[in-house]
């Protein structure tokens, strides 16, 4: 029984959510694997092979979001103050209201953003960076007793890096690159848990002392789901993730006009650690079981660890300068999101323990997702207006990784458009502004064969990001 509690940290946490991880922009907004500037630490480190003169790019922004959910049941559900744990239900049990589409749900994310990144060139053909940079955030707040909560009420994930780097020319024309990032992170996580979805509550069930046969499991039916009494409220606290990745690249400036590029970005694994409690104010759970052997405390508190991995990323770009006025960049990258195959979690506490049921204080509980490759494209047009003034837009799609057998609110994923318009002001020589709007969102999607109705339902997002940058040129 304490292993089914433990598994029930079982959270699809937001900050993995494909696509929807990425942060809407990094760096000034005329940057990619093509440029050569200070951001080519996070997007090519050959490109700062041929940064001319030292660079300090100082970012800050503004992400905002709209993130909906209209939960679709289309299994059935009975009466949630009910304790009928095995199929065929009573159809006097059969809660008739919870059929269809439920009330529509949505969170509103606002969050400040922001980056750094310094190029200095130290030979003729070497140039060291520094970048410190947010590439993966999410922070979702959904009403606490929607149809939802058993996805997902609050997250709150962030993946931080600070990356040094090097560029060094090979030829006068080819270049290449590497950087070493140390990646920290925050999460924050909140939801109910259902614990009839968990192998180890049917057994304990089922099994001596208590022998009450029931239908629990990871392929629970819906008829013994979302009960009150086995939904409690589970939250993960202030976790901190450390760890290391690296990046390499290729520039080749095949004419004065045409330049290609090759990055990689190797993943990293996550491991977020830290306190866990669950909500276990229930007399099934504190009192009506103590003769067979079960008591837990109203409030229970210990550790928790949550590991999945980053994608890796292999993007291929080509910039050309048409004329003195205009140039067109663009890129493909290949990410791959089939690397997160599922998420562990293990849950550690001596409140857990359960001595006559012979259960230990700590479980491990793998979470699966199944995600797929996804492509991430996109194109830029650029025009000198001035020898002072430019601008840009921007437009691109990015695929879906979440099938529709495992996604859910705290994924909100979709095939996503993505469009931008910005500029830059060079105020003096060594001195200029940039700003940029960048929005993307996703087509709406339907879902009707999500595993056990858990996520079947209309999703909807949209992100909107206004930056700005300083560079200055010394």
């Amino acid at each position: 029984m304490a292993a089914a509690l433990l598994g029930g940290v079982t959270f699809a946490p937001a900050a993995a959510r494909a696509s929807g991880l990425d942060a809407p922009i990094v760096g000034p907004g005329d940057a990619g694997p093509t440029t050569a500037d200070a951001a080519s630490v996070q997007w090519n480190p050959a490109g700062l092979a041929f940064v001319k003169r030292p660079q300090l790019l100082l970012g800050a922004g503004l992400i905002l979001g709209r993130v909906t959910y209209q939960r679709e049941r289309i299994g059935r559900y009975q009466t949630p103050d009910t304790f009928q744990f095995k199929t065929p239900l009573d159809p006097a049990n059969i809660d008739a209201s919870k059929t269809g589409f439920t009330e529509e749900v949505g969170a509103t994310p606002i969050a400040p953003t922001g980056d750094a990144f310094l190029a200095v060139p130290v030979h003729e053909r070497l140039t060291v960076g520094l970048g410190v940079y947010v590439p993966h955030a999410a922070a979702l707040s959904f009403p606490a007793d929607g149809a939802q909560a058993w996805q997902l009420r609050e997250a709150f994930i962030v993946a931080s890096f600070i990356t040094a780097s090097a560029g060094v020319r090979l030829t006068d024309r080819l270049a290449a690159g590497l950087g070493i990032s140390y990646v920290t992170g925050v999460a924050e996580l909140s939801k109910l848990q259902d614990f009839a979805s968990l192998d180890e509550f049917r057994g304990a069930f089922a099994n001596d002392p208590i022998n009450q046969p029931n239908d629990f499991g990871p392929d629970a039916p819906t008829e013994v789901r979302e009960l009150d009494v086995l939904s409690r409220p589970i939250s993960v606290k202030r976790a901190l993730s450390h760890g290391a990745t690296f990046n390499v690249g290729l520039t080749w400036q095949t004419t004065d006009a045409l330049t290609l590029a090759a990055a990689y970005q190797h993943g990293s694994r996550m491991r977020y650690v830290g306190d866990f409690a669950i909500d276990m104010n229930d007399p099934l759970f504190t009192q009506d079981l103590v003769s067979q052997g079960l008591q837990y405390k109203p409030l229970l508190q210990g550790d928790a660890e949550l590991t999945f991995r980053l994608p890796r990323r292999i993007t291929l770009g080509a910039g050309f300068q048409a004329s003195d006025a205009f140039r067109v960049d663009g890129f493909v990258q290949y990410v791959t999101y089939s690397d997160v195959d599922a998420f562990v979690v293990e849950t550690r506490s001596p409140d857990l323990a359960q001595p006559k049921l012979g259960i230990g204080d700590r479980v491990k509980v793998r979470l699966p997702r199944d995600w797929s490759d996804t492509i991430w494209v996109e194109a830029r047009a650029q025009y000198r207006a001035t020898s002072w003034m430019k601008a840009w837009v921007t437009a691109g799609y990015q695929s879906p990784a979440s099938p529709d057998s495992t996604i859910d609110v705290a994924s909100p994923d979709g095939h996503r458009l993505i469009g931008g318009v910005g500029g830059e002001l060079e105020v003096t020589d060594g001195f200029s502004l940039l700003g940029e709007a960048r929005l993307q969102g996703i087509l709406p999607r339907t879902v009707t064969e999500s595993d056990h109705d858990l996520g079947n339902g209309t999703y909807g997002m949209f992100l909107a990001a206004l930056g700005g940058h300083l560079r200055f040129k010394f």
